[in-house]
């Protein structure tokens, strides 16, 4: 009697262990699934158009990469909605924000090509959250979350139909932020 009153009580631990489990990972789909659509994170189709890419071959077909970076992380942005989610007065515009990692000898070549353009200016920017953790982490030291460096004209990385924009070297890296829009 003992030995079936045991058996039962590990059926028992065993069941509640995988039933509860299940139901724990079922309440975290539904929570994140219903705070993306609230959000907009997410198409009808639940993929999320908002991600962040790195792939340099399909970087190249979207852009004029002078030279090759050795990372690249990218993300094409609505240019009518600011960063709070809010509608701005309506745009036909694209925006693509660009991070881009050159070797020490590249960005030099980089920046030596964009001066040619226009002088260097001083410049801040928000570091977004899809930035390389390097940056984000160095944004969180300056106090505002932003980066600091120097602007460049970014006439060597525009091809239709993005025709306006601007790179900047991230201060005391090798990081680049390319930003470029099609207004």
């Amino acid at each position: 009697m003992k030995i079936a009153l045991t058996k039962y009580i590990y059926v028992f631990i065993i069941g509640v262990f995988f039933l509860g489990g299940c139901g724990v990972s079922e309440n975290k789909n539904i929570s994140r699934q219903s705070n993306t659509v609230e959000t907009g994170d997410f198409n009808a189709g639940g993929v999320n158009p908002n991600l962040s890419k790195d792939d340099v071959v399909e970087l190249s077909k979207i852009i004029k990469l002078p030279l090759t970076p050795e990372e690249v992380t990218y993300k094409e942005v609505n240019s009518n909605i600011d960063k709070g989610g809010k509608m701005l007065p309506t745009t036909d515009g694209k925006k693509l924000i660009v991070v881009l990692k050159f070797s020490p000898q590249d960005a030099n070549q980089i920046v030596a090509q964009a001066e040619k353009y226009k002088p260097p200016v001083g410049a801040e920017i928000d570091a977004e959250n899809w930035f390389p953790a390097e940056l984000v982490a160095q944004s969180q030291l300056s106090g505002d979350e932003t980066l600091k460096g120097t602007a460049y004209a970014a006439n060597e990385f525009l091809q239709p139909p993005f025709n306006n924009g601007k790179i900047t070297r991230i201060a005391d890296t090798d990081f680049f932020v390319l930003e470029l829009t099609s207004l």
